[in-house]
């Protein structure tokens, strides 16, 4: 009878650590660790199954890690669309759509923005649609919309800037309908230079005071975690990257259940990843388009709700190339379609390396959170710049191994382009009070 099938015989983690020593034939085993020491954590490049504490997940059950879409692993695939002009901004919003985007996020950049000509003709009932506004009365106007189309609708606006005034204003129209109409805007800060668990800590922090404020506006837990929307930045570290978004998931479900909900579905984290600028290059953009699609790939095989790759050029001085924009919706696309990327849920979990650094950045996370949460949360003036000046030593550190070349960015520091290119960066907004982190050498002097 044939033994092909016959297990191997186990190995427990001496002799398999004795193995790696002997195939480095004398070399200093130190090689197979690493310390990051921007993100404070250790790692080696091999993990055994005894380095595993956490008990085996399945997606949908608690504590999500692997999330609650169980069926499939698809994803919005978002593009933006600047609000300058309305005919022109409707006219671009109908064309991505018949490129393939089916999230629009419109960013208002006017005051008095006329929404009704922005959405002519788009058929908001068969797409999800975001905004980025500025004002109280374009939410309201665009509530009134939404009421009339029967849309989903998420809104990107802070309504913590003002003390909570606004939420409580307008959380009476919204206790049935569900909107996410909450913004917590984590890619800011890690555009900015934050660390993974920075990210998250704020994130965590923010999306509690959302809760608090909703619950004490008459929001039950069910009704306030269904109204939080969590934009994530994903980095250029792949498994950092992974391990970030399933530890916010998990971290989440943590925060909502010491309120018991009643539902399973509110310990859902509604996470929209962005792919944006702080490692792009505009002397070399074609490996821009690299570092996207690995970019888009970790939010993928993570599990996300939707994913927007913003034109690798955006800040370029001479603006968004068609390509550039039309590469920005086929990634995800292809990914998608083409890469299969859908099909299989939380792909990772499991492997005991992504496991082991998802413990980590979650109890890093978790950590800081409490910190902050004790100190009155990042509504606090004094906690919130205590938490951006740790952001700004981290983002100093990032340009420091950038500029020594212990970082290396391929086109930038290393293999720069030898053909002049005309062009250069045009400054983008701060966020949060915080410069964004662009890792050119006409950038990294930039000051708040």
């Amino acid at each position: 009878m044939s033994d092909f099938f016959k297990p191997f015989n186990a190995v427990n983690k001496a002799e398999w650590e004795a193995k790696l020593i002997a195939d480095l034939k004398g070399k200093d085993p130190s090689v197979l660790k690493t310390t990051d020491a921007i993100e404070e954590i250790e790692f080696t490049s091999y993990t055994h199954q005894e380095d595993i504490t956490s008990s085996p997940e399945t997606a949908g059950n608690f504590p999500f890690t692997r999330g609650m879409n169980t069926p499939s692993n698809e994803w919005k695939n978002g593009s933006r669309i600047v609000v300058t002009d309305e005919k022109t901004a409707n006219k671009e919003a109908l064309e991505v759509l018949n490129l393939g985007a089916d999230m629009l996020i419109f960013e208002q950049t006017k005051a008095n923005t006329n929404w009704t000509t922005v959405l002519n003709e788009v058929q908001l009932e068969f797409i999800e649609t975001q905004f980025s506004i500025s004002t109280l009365d374009a939410f309201e106007q665009l509530s009134a919309i939404q009421r009339a189309n029967s849309f989903q609708m998420d809104v990107q606006f802070d309504f913590l800037k003002s003390d909570g005034i606004e939420l409580e204003k307008i959380a009476s129209n919204y206790s049935k309908q569900q909107a996410r109409f909450c913004e917590v805007n984590g890619f800011a800060i890690q555009q900015a230079g934050a660390t993974t668990w920075q990210e998250i800590a704020f994130c965590l922090s923010t999306g509690h005071e959302y809760i608090v404020k909703l619950m004490n506006a008459g929001f039950s837990i069910d009704q306030a975690s269904a109204c939080i929307n969590f934009t994530i930045g994903i980095g250029s570290n792949y498994f950092y990257e992974i391990a970030k978004i399933r530890s916010i998931k998990r971290l989440w479900a943590k925060v909502i259940r010491a309120y018991e909900p009643q539902h399973n579905c509110s310990y859902t984290c509604n996470i929209n990843a962005q792919i944006g600028h702080s490692n792009k290059s505009v002397f070399d953009p074609h490996t821009n388009l690299l570092r996207q699609t690995t970019e888009a790939m970790s939010a993928a095989t993570s599990g996300v709700h939707s994913i927007l790759v913003l034109p690798h050029d955006m800040y370029s001085t001479k603006g968004t190339s068609v390509l550039a924009q039309r590469m920005a919706i086929n990634i995800s696309t292809i990914l998608q379609e083409e890469s299969y990327l859908a099909k299989v849920v939380d792909p990772l979990g499991g492997s005991y390396s992504i496991e082991l650094l998802t413990d980590q950045i979650a109890m890093k996370a978790w950590e800081l959170f409490q910190k902050i949460d004790a100190k009155g949360g990042t509504i606090n003036e004094t906690t919130r710049k205590e938490l951006f000046e740790a952001i700004r030593q981290k983002r100093e550190q990032r340009i420091e191994a950038f500029v020594s070349g212990k970082t290396v960015g391929i086109g930038m520091n290393k293999f720069k382009n030898p053909e002049e290119i005309n062009t250069s960066w045009k400054l983008p907004s701060s966020y949060l009070g915080l410069p964004t982190l662009i890792l050119e050498n006409e950038l990294t002097t930039q000051t708040v």
